[in-house]
């Protein structure tokens, strides 16, 4: 009888320690999982830079899930800045010097896990009517 009773302590404890250690867990940071940015992309009808959109970064978070507005933490790139460019804020408008395709980045280095980094990317076509080899509104 005696040894039943110690079993079920026994038990008792290791359930307790386990429930613990998984609440400790989730409580060692969030984790930044992935970054989307929207729109997802953007068409320019012609390489005006005074046409303007305003970029989002969210970012998705586990332990515990969440999502996260991250515009004003990542930082904004453009591969093709003859093509589009954006500004730190995440406003995104043709340069005025061409037209074609370019691919806008959301880039965030994180500490959970150390030095990890984290890229979201959207695509943008800046097109102009009067030039026949930009590419042409469909």
């Amino acid at each position: 009888m005696a040894s039943i009773s110690i079993m079920r302590i026994w038990s008792g404890c290791a359930a307790i320690i386990l429930a613990a250690l998984s609440l400790l867990s989730c409580s060692s940071g969030q984790q930044l999982q992935a970054i989307e940015v929207t729109p997802a992309s953007e068409i320019f009808g012609a390489p005006d830079p005074s046409a303007q959109v305003q970029l989002r970064a969210l970012g998705t978070y586990t332990h515990p899930p969440a999502t996260k507005d991250l515009t004003n933490q990542v930082t904004w790139a453009s591969n093709t800045t003859q093509v589009a460019i954006v500004s730190s804020t995440g406003l995104l408008s043709p340069s005025g010097t061409g037209c074609g395709d370019a691919v806008i980045s959301a880039t965030l280095k994180t500490n959970n896990p150390t030095d990890n980094v984290v890229v979201g990317t959207m695509t943008t076509t800046v097109d102009d009517v009067n030039d026949p080899s930009c590419p042409q509104p469909q």
